[in-house]
C-alpha cells in the first residue's frame, strides 16, 4: 500500500457527541452523571468530554486506567476532586502526591496492618452490636443516617480510645456532614466561586472545621502530655518515624491524617453497609444464606473479628456491593507533562477522567454486570469477571491504605445484623444511586422484623 493510501490515525479521541456551546456536556454530567458515564463506553477506550470550555479525557478501557494508576502514576498525579479536599483535609494522605504522598504513607500504613485492624475489631463489634439491637422494629428506618452514625463512632473511637473519646465523638458526628457536603460541593465546582460565596453552608462550614480542629488539637495535645501508649490509631500515628530522617509527624501533620482517616470511612462504609442492605432485602434466598452463616459463628460464641475469614459469603456481599456501587465512583488525574496515552498524545495539565462504577458494569468484564451475585466471586466463575478490572478502593501508589479496616467494620456489621434481624425493603420500587461526590442511595427506608428462631 503506498504511503498516501495508509490510514491516519486521528491527532485525538473521539468527542462524546450531544455537546453544547459553551457549557459542553455539563448538563449530562450534573443530571445523567451516572448514564452518561456507562453510555460514553461505546465511543472508545479513551474520549474526550467538554465540561465547560475545558477538554478532560474519559478512560473506558481498565488496561488504560491501569497505565495511569499504576505505571505511568507519576505523570498523572491525583486531579481536582482531590485538591478541592485539602480545603478539609489539609495535607493528608487522600490527598498528596508524589514525595510528600509516599512519605506519609510509609507512616500511615503500620497503623492498618492485619494486626492491628484485629485490635480494632473488638471496637467495631461493641459500637455495631449496641446500636443495631436498638433499631425500631417493624418501623421504617433511614439506613444511611444510621450507618453514618455508626461508622463515624467506630472511627473515632478507634483513633481515640482516651476519656475524650466521648465528647470528640460528639464534635465529629456535628462536623463531619457539613465538612463533607461542603467538599461535596467544592468539587463538582471547577469555578471555585462556590468558595468566595457568602452563603450559609460557608459559615456553618467554617464553624465546624473551627470546633473540629480545636478539639483534634487539645486530644493531640493531651496525648503528648500524658505520654502513656493506647491501643488506638492516634497512638500509632504519633509513634510513626521516617526512616530516613528519623522525625515523626508534627501535631498539623497529625491533624491532617486523622481528618483524613475520618472523611474516607465514615461515609464510604456506611454507603457499602446501606447498598448491601439494600441488595439482601431483594434477594431473600441469599439474606437467609447470610443469617446461616452468622448463625454458625454466633451459636459458638465465636469472635467475630477474630474469625472474619470464615464468613466466606459475608466477604463475597460485601466484594459484590463495592463492585455494584463503589463509594468513590468518579475521580480524576492530571497530566503532568505532555503524555501518551492509548495511542494519543495528551498536553500537559489535561484532566483525565475514570470511573469505577462503569467500569464495574461493563458487561465485556463483568458477566450480567447489573445483577447482584456474591456467588460470581466464588472459584471456579472466572468467566464472570475480570479481576483487574476490579478497583473499588484505587490501585497503584494511592490505593487506600483502610481498605482492610473498612472490609473489617462491614463484615462485621453485616453479620451481627444477619444475626438479629430480617431486612425488608418499604417499597419494591428500585432505589436510585445519586452521583454526588460518592454513591448515594435516594431515600433507601427498610424495615427491620426480629428474626424468630
Amino acid at each position: 500500500m503506498s504511503p498516501a493510501l495508509r490510514p491516519r490515525r486521528t491527532t485525538a479521541p473521539t468527542t462524546i457527541p450531544g455537546a453544547l456551546p459553551l457549557i459542553g456536556h455539563g448538563i449530562a454530567l450534573a443530571r445523567r452523571r451516572l448514564q452518561f458515564l456507562q453510555a460514553a463506553r461505546k465511543y472508545g477506550p479513551l474520549v474526550r468530554v467538554r465540561i465547560g470550555p475545558t477538554t478532560a479525557y474519559l478512560i473506558n478501557d481498565h488496561k488504560l486506567l491501569h497505565q495511569v494508576l499504576v505505571t505511568d502514576a507519576a505523570r498523572f498525579p491525583r486531579g481536582i476532586h482531590f485538591r478541592k479536599i485539602q480545603a478539609v483535609a489539609g495535607n493528608g494522605i487522600i490527598t498528596t502526591c508524589g514525595a510528600p504522598h509516599r512519605r506519609q504513607r510509609k507512616l500511615v500504613l503500620p497503623a492498618f496492618n492485619h494486626t492491628r485492624v484485629k485490635m480494632y475489631g473488638d471496637v467495631m463489634h461493641e459500637i455495631a452490636s449496641r446500636r443495631i439491637a436498638t433499631w425500631p422494629q417493624d418501623t421504617p428506618i433511614d439506613l444511611k443516617s444510621e450507618f453514618i452514625q455508626l461508622a463515624t463512632t467506630v472511627g473515632t473511637r478507634c483513633l481515640f480510645s482516651s476519656e475524650l473519646g466521648e465528647s470528640a465523638v460528639r464534635v465529629v458526628e456535628r462536623a463531619l456532614p457539613v465538612l463533607t457536603r461542603q467538599v461535596h460541593l467544592r468539587a463538582m465546582d471547577p469555578t471555585g466561586l462556590l468558595e468566595m460565596l457568602p452563603a450559609p453552608g460557608r459559615h456553618r462550614f467554617n464553624k465546624a472545621m473551627t470546633e473540629l480542629n480545636s478539639t483534634i488539637q487539645q486530644i493531640i495535645t493531651d496525648y503528648r502530655k500524658n505520654g502513656k501508649e493506647k491501643a488506638d490509631l492516634l497512638t500509632m500515628l504519633m509513634a510513626a518515624t521516617d526512616e530516613d530522617t528519623g522525625h515523626g509527624m508534627d501535631d498539623q501533620q497529625l491533624r491532617d491524617e486523622v481528618v483524613s482517616i475520618l472523611l474516607a470511612s465514615a461515609e464510604t462504609t456506611a454507603l457499602t453497609l446501606s447498598w448491601a442492605c439494600y441488595e439482601l432485602g431483594r434477594a431473600p434466598e441469599t439474606q437467609r444464606r447470610l443469617q446461616k452463616e452468622a448463625d454458625s459463628m454466633l451459636a459458638d460464641r465465636a469472635s467475630i473479628p477474630e474469625n472474619l475469614d470464615q464468613l466466606d459469603l459475608t466477604r463475597r456481599i460485601t466484594k459484590e456491593t463495592l463492585r455494584l456501587y463503589p463509594p468513590t465512583y468518579f475521580l480524576s488525574r492530571t497530566a503532568a507533562q505532555d503524555t501518551e496515552l492509548g495511542g494519543y498524545r495528551l498536553p500537559e495539565g489535561s484532566i483525565v477522567l475514570y470511573s469505577f462504577y462503569s467500569q464495574h458494569r461493563d458487561p465485556s468484564l463483568f458477566r450480567h454486570p447489573a445483577r447482584f451475585d456474591p456467588d460470581r466471586w466464588l472459584p471456579g466463575r472466572e468467566d464472570d469477571v475480570t479481576s483487574a478490572a476490579y478497583m473499588p478502593f484505587g490501585e497503584g501508589i494511592h490505593r487506600c491504605v483502610g481498605e482492610g479496616f473498612a472490609y473489617a467494620e462491614t463484615m462485621t456489621t453485616l453479620a451481627l445484623i444477619a444475626g438479629l434481624w430480617d431486612l425488608q425493603p418499604v417499597s419494591d420500587q428500585p432505589v436510585r444511586p445519586i452521583a454526588d461526590l460518592t454513591l448515594v442511595p435516594d431515600g433507601l427506608r427498610m424495615t427491620v422484623c426480629r428474626r424468630k428462631r
